[in-house]
């Protein structure tokens, strides 16, 4: 059976709101104060709005008593005052709201983080506090995400190999299986041990029987390529998974490629291999203890042999 290594499911890249959302992130109103030279400042915004919003409908009502001098009556002077205050107000309140999204959104990158979501990235002009602090947070958030990551990446990961450690390769193994099976794909796990290999270690000391299982390793995982898994199941024992052709077989030896020697060595490195096959999906357990069922006849045929 043949195996690969999988592609890491599951990676959700960052969320990056462009040009073209920015309708959507509710930062247009402050864009279009940022882009008035005098209010380069949070201040200088924030007393735009307050003015703006007290002295237009205070103007609106000077001017309404003005023109309607004599014909207005005074039911319909208070309405009038009363219309432009809410209006006022209610405009004030919206402008300042809006003034506040950055911090809003800083708030969310925040609570990114803590939730593992991907970071919503936000294009902010204009160098005042606000502007700063979403900035600020957001590269923080953001380089904390990249940390977390690679570390992640390294806990998936065998440190001698490479290849995927047996917690992440099991988890990701099951969803290539539930995902190529569902496709209607077949899929193969193959498990190959080194032949001997405690033994290989006595005679040759750790450090050789190390080199050999990242040589192996190197040859398994270009084999998984882009759409199989390589997985460094136990010890000596490795784990392939991937879709697999019809009738489609894989000995040993064309897992292995060329033998490996070593200096000194009586004969070349052998693999034992178990294979396993499923046309639907099936847990990957039961196919590892297929494929391990295989492996236990293959040795006792050699040895009967």
């Amino acid at each position: 059976m043949k195996s690969s290594s999988t592609p890491v499911p599951g990676t959700t890249p960052a969320v990056s709101r462009s040009s073209a959302s920015k309708q959507g992130d509710g930062l247009g109103f402050y864009r279009v104060l940022a882009g008035v030279p005098a209010l380069s400042t949070f201040r200088a915004k924030v007393v735009a709005v307050v003015i703006a919003c007290t002295f237009v409908p205070a103007f609106l009502l000077v001017f309404a008593v003005v023109v309607g001098a004599g014909r207005m009556s005074g039911l319909a002077l208070i309405a009038c005052i009363v219309v432009l205050a809410v209006a006022g107000t209610s405009a004030m309140l919206w402008a300042l709201q809006r003034l506040l999204t950055p911090l809003e959104i800083a708030v969310e990158a925040i609570d990114d983080l803590a939730l593992e979501r991907p970071l919503a990235r936000v294009d902010l002009p204009g160098s005042d506090a606000v502007a700063q602090i979403l900035r600020g947070v957001q590269a923080l958030v953001a380089r904390n995400q990249a940390l977390s990551s690679e570390a992640k990446l390294e806990r998936d990961r065998d440190e001698l190999t490479g290849l995927w450690n047996r917690r992440a390769g099991r988890e990701r193994a099951q969803a290539l299986i539930d995902r190529e099976t569902r496709r209607g794909r077949s899929v193969r796990v193959m498990i190959a041990d080194v032949n001997a290999f405690t033994s290989f270690n006595a005679e040759h000391g750790s450090g050789h029987g190390d080199a050999l299982l990242k040589v192996i390793g190197e040859r398994l995982s270009r084999m998984a390529g882009e759409d199989g898994l390589a997985i460094r199941w136990h010890g000596d024992a490795f784990l392939l998974v991937q879709v697999a052709a019809a009738e489609e077989g894989l000995d040993a030896d064309s897992l292995l490629g060329r033998p490996i020697v070593v200096r000194g060595s009586q004969a070349p490195l052998t693999l034992s291999v178990g294979a396993a096959r499923a046309e639907e999906r099936t847990p990957i357990d039961a196919l590892v203890a297929s494929a391990e069922a295989e492996l236990a006849r293959v040795r006792a045929s050699a040895r009967g042999g």
